[in-house]
């Protein structure tokens, strides 16, 4: 099973991903992390794939129990040149998750059955979110801090450390959890 790992980073990196294997045991669940989405989020109920619309913190912790394995993934950019990061976040979000779902993808296809994404930031996928149903449901992914992922400590226990409010280096973050 170590091979298969191995390939998936591998895969990764070709994608111009960094992943760092994790036990998806120490990948830290904390109810205090959605606390931000709503209380500091300017999106907060805007999307169905952020909180109030997607499953609790109480309900993750029991599905992440049913994981082994994770991948953390990093997408790091050069953002020096880009005058306000604000205005092109999006999409880089957006291109870094499409990158980071081509690999979900190729995980399934090398029999992790239940390869999952938790996507770097909000879906935007819409301009616009549609609270009544989601019209492009095979893209719907919610974030690692929607559920409650710590992702600071997750990073700190890989060995790798998550800088904020850096504009000339972003870094998008997904989980990719497997088994």
């Amino acid at each position: 099973m170590l091979g298969k790992f191995e390939d998936l980073v591998e895969k990764a990196s070709g994608m111009g991903l960094k992943a760092y294997f994790v036990d998806a045991g120490d990948v830290p669940v904390e109810n205090r992390i959605a606390l931000k989405c709503a209380y500091g989020c300017k999106g907060y109920g805007k999307r169905l794939s952020c909180p109030p619309h997607v499953m609790s913190v109480e309900d993750f912790r029991k599905i992440i129990g049913e994981y082994s394995s994770a991948l953390l993934l990093v997408d790091e950019r050069d953002t020096s040149q880009i005058p306000d990061i604000l205005e092109a976040w999006g999409e880089i979000r957006k291109d870094s998750f499409h990158k980071m779902l081509e690999l979900e993808y190729e995980a399934f296809r090398e029999g992790f059955t239940f390869a999952h994404l938790l996507r770097p930031g909000s879906c935007n996928e819409c301009d616009v979110c549609n609270l009544e149903k989601c019209i492009k449901p095979e893209l719907r992914r919610f974030a690692p801090e929607a559920v409650g992922i710590n992702l600071h400590k997750a990073m700190e226990k890989a060995g790798l450390v998550l800088e904020f409010c850096k504009p000339e280096k972003t870094a998008c973050i997904g989980v990719l959890l497997l088994e």
